[in-house]
């Protein structure tokens, strides 16, 4: 085994870039106009992440990746890697690139994961051009569920200058069905809304009273401006849903809560959602 991988990484380090990323790239430089400079999308062997073939032209390289277990996980996923680091300054922005049966869908995904890590390259190039000073630009993904019937995948940015910001956007695509859930998309109505945001109120209170070092920006909470306070979730608040089908409403940094509590989720008890749900096959 060991032979074997000393192998992919000969191989690895000097692949060709692949045809069809380097096509998929320029269709979307193309129609965002950025200028392509030695600093501008760093698509190198050492910039792409393989994790099970993908679009990798070596074929004998992805067919021996293919043979390595990689986290359970059922999807192909590429990484794109844009690169930078200066003075104080640096950009590391990771974006995925998934293989879906539905080709449109899959080129619908991609090129959008593909223009939301150029879009972050060009502001951190914007920012730093002729600028001094403390900035980070860290992008990453994470694959939250990865079944037969869903893939659930977040991309998470970071921004650092005094101090840092989170955020994160989910996306939940059927493979079954060939389509990107949304959250109005589960309900009968927009009651759900009324639904979830009682619960999490409840919720929020419930932590904040069995740990004192939890705060949320919820009615009660002492120094809080009304203004500030939790009201209710948005008609399409960020999601996911889990393996075991349950539905996970995620909210940014210093949205519900101080910054020292990140990125907060809650899992909605599928209980309270069953009179609501459009049907069982997906929250359950």
């Amino acid at each position: 085994m060991s032979n074997k991988l000393d192998d992919l990484k000969q191989a690895y380090q000097q692949p060709p870039v692949p045809k069809e990323l380097d096509e998929m790239i320029a269709r979307v430089e193309h129609r965002t106009r950025p200028s392509r400079t030695k600093r501008s999308v760093l698509i190198t062997a050492a910039a792409i992440t393989l994790f099970v073939g993908g679009l990798n032209s070596n074929a004998s390289f992805a067919d021996a990746m293919a043979k390595v277990p990689v986290f359970g996980q059922l999807t192909e996923i590429v990484t794109i890697d844009w690169k930078e680091t200066k003075t104080q300054q640096s950009a590391d922005i990771k974006s995925p690139q998934v293989t879906l049966p539905d080709k449109a869908l899959e080129q619908q995904l991609n090129e959008k994961y593909i223009a939301e890590g150029q879009a972050l390259y060009e502001k951190f190039k914007q920012e730093t051009n002729g600028q001094e000073g403390v900035f980070a630009v860290d992008s990453r993904y994470d694959v939250k569920t990865d079944t037969d019937d869903l893939l659930s995948i977040g991309r998470t940015v970071t921004e650092t200058r005094a101090s840092a910001s989170e955020s994160v956007q989910y996306d939940t695509i059927d493979k079954k069905q060939q389509l990107v859930l949304t959250l109005p998309s589960l309900f009968k109505d927009d009651g759900y809304i009324t639904t979830i945001s009682e619960y999490l109120k409840e919720e929020m209170r419930r932590q904040m009273k069995a740990d004192e070092g939890k705060v949320y920006f919820v009615e009660g909470t002492p120094d809080v401006l009304e203004d500030e306070q939790f009201k209710q979730i948005s008609a399409k608040q960020n999601f996911y849903i889990t393996a075991d089908h349950k539905l996970v409403l995620s909210f940014d940094e210093y949205s519900i809560a101080p910054g020292y509590m990140g990125i907060v989720e809650f899992k909605i008890p599928t209980s309270i959602l069953k009179d609501d749900l459009v049907s069982s096959s997906y929250i359950r």
